[in-house]
């Protein structure tokens, strides 16, 4: 082999060096860049078809997909409609207003270009492109969180139905807009969470912040698939933010106090982070960073690490009953286990499932997995446990019967699909049993539930009473069925014992 010419090496030694300078100036920007699916997802066919946007493009990454020209009309018409609100409010002309937006994105687009990876931009994406584009879907996506209500998507000039494709397609990572580009263009006063709430809860808010609430009333929730918010009057919390709203009651509390860099990131928020520690163990060593439960937890018993059983019916012969979270009930952190003399009780977050579900899922676990969001792996985790617990329908029954899912989505054998597939293919799949790591500690609070319930279905006592229990007591015929029996040999022993003494 001939030696390398010195230019061959010094070309080496000079790429070496423009990566770790590269590396070091995407260290300097914290949150995580706006970017394509991670490419060990993008491989799996069935996973990657849900990441793709069907009706609208947000953002570079699918702006010259063919299929998607229906919604640049869309965007267009939109956008025209938020520079027209624009300019009234800030009392100039339409043109003016738009060429003041357009100006600004123009005058922070080097800014804003590092808020996006490399490829999500692409080659062909002039400057002159970009700047175009993310003052048109800016706008666009602005007048759409603020407009949008499930009960009116006329105001949207939309249907309904095209209206819930095109709220799907914007909660994929893929179509992310980072929240400096929304807040260079947000009118004056304009709060960016209410924004956000009103999109993911349908414009349900406005209608709940226009309701008079009661003192004694302590809650509301919103559900929205994979999502429950929760509105409490608790006006002096100061980490709640007030609404748009004539009533002072209604507040919406914030799931994390970090700002949410996109529409995906405050989803997450919502069922990540955890507000109250009644289903976290009280020996447990806790560091709390932005509501989120981090690395200090203690470490979970390895000695009952090899589980023996296999799914929820498997708990239910063995005396577990499975119930909802009376606390926290939306959070996905709201899991817990007691074991009692005979029965043991898990409680598990409540779910809702339709057909944007597998959209929402899957692209949460794509966020976890991008390369430069430092993050715990919370969504993984908590997939990789009801994995666990579920293998076919049979399982989703018995969850649904406890009032834990809904499933919309259709069948349960669909639903035990859609877990068996989110939960199959992650990182936390090994770490999820018995093996933990401080860079994955969200997990090990899964792992001592765990052990707990492998605790309670190996004691034979236990389990014996309780398959004695659900064998001869399962029902309330047979339970009068013992007692008449049992009433009947008393009255049988009692004649015998006369007969044999007979009073004097």
């Amino acid at each position: 082999m001939s030696e390398l010419s010195q230019i061959d090496s010094q070309r080496m030694i000079d790429q070496l060096h423009l990566a770790k300078k590269k590396y070091e100036e995407d260290s300097q920007i914290s949150s995580p860049k706006i970017q394509r699916v991670p490419n060990v997802l993008r491989q799996n066919a069935e996973f990657a078809k849900f990441c793709t946007p069907k009706v609208i493009s947000l953002g570079p990454i699918h702006h010259w997909d063919e299929n998607l020209k229906q919604g640049e009309h869309y965007k267009l018409l939109w956008t025209s409609m938020y520079v027209e609100e624009y300019s009234k409010k800030t009392h100039q002309s339409i043109d003016k207003a738009a060429q003041y937006l357009l100006q600004t994105v123009q005058d922070n687009l080097g800014e804003l270009k590092k808020l996006f990876t490399e490829d999500a931009i692409g080659a062909k994406t002039t400057d002159e492109d970009l700047c175009f584009m993310l003052f048109v879907d800016g706008c666009s996506l602005l007048h759409f969180m603020e407009n949008i209500d499930k009960q009116n998507p006329q105001a949207l000039k939309l249907k309904l139905d095209q209206m819930m494709y095109i709220c799907r397609d914007i909660a994929l990572l893929e179509n992310q807009l980072p929240r400096r580009l929304l807040e260079l263009l947000c009118k004056n006063g304009t709060n960016l969470e209410y924004l956000m709430i009103n999109f993911h809860s349908m414009g349900d808010i406005k209608q709940l912040s226009a309701l008079q609430v009661p003192h004694e009333t302590k809650h509301r929730t919103i559900r929205t698939p994979g999502i429950a918010i929760e509105f409490t009057n608790m006006k002096k919390n100061t980490d709640l933010v007030q609404l748009p709203s004539n009533s002072e009651e209604v507040v919406v509390q914030l799931a994390n106090k970090r700002k949410p860099i996109h529409l995906l990131d405050y989803a997450r928020t919502f069922i990540t982070s955890s507000t109250s520690n009644d289903h976290v163990n009280e020996n447990d060593v806790k560091n709390k960073q932005d509501g989120i439960q981090l690395k200090q937890m203690a470490t979970p018993d390895k000695s009952n690490g090899w589980l023996t059983y296999k799914n929820i019916r498997d708990l239910k012969a063995a005396g577990i009953r499975v119930k909802a979270s009376q606390t926290d009930r939306w959070l996905w952190s709201s899991v817990s286990f007691a074991s009692n003399f005979f029965y043991g009780e898990l409680r598990l977050p409540m779910f809702m499932f339709d057909n944007a579900s597998p959209y929402f899922f899957r692209n949460l676990l794509a966020y976890e997995m991008c390369p430069d969001f430092d993050n715990n792996l919370e969504c993984c985790s908590f997939f990789c446990f009801m994995d666990s617990l579920i293998d076919s329908g049979e399982d989703v029954k018995e969850l649904r019967l406890a009032g834990i899912i809904q499933n919309l989505l259709g069948s349960d054998e669909e639903l035990a699909k859609l877990f068996t597939d989110l939960g199959g293919h992650l990182p936390t799949k090994m770490f999820n049993n018995t093996w933990c790591s401080d860079a994955m500690a969200y997990s090990k609070k899964y792992i001592q539930v765990k052990n707990q319930m492998e605790k309670h279905y190996k004691n034979k006592l236990k389990t014996f009473g309780a398959i004695t229990i659900n064998t001869y007591f399962n029902t309330p015929w047979s339970i009068l069925a013992f007692l008449a029996a049992t009433a009947a040999l008393a009255l049988t022993s009692a004649q015998t014992y006369y007969n044999v003494n007979p009073q004097k």
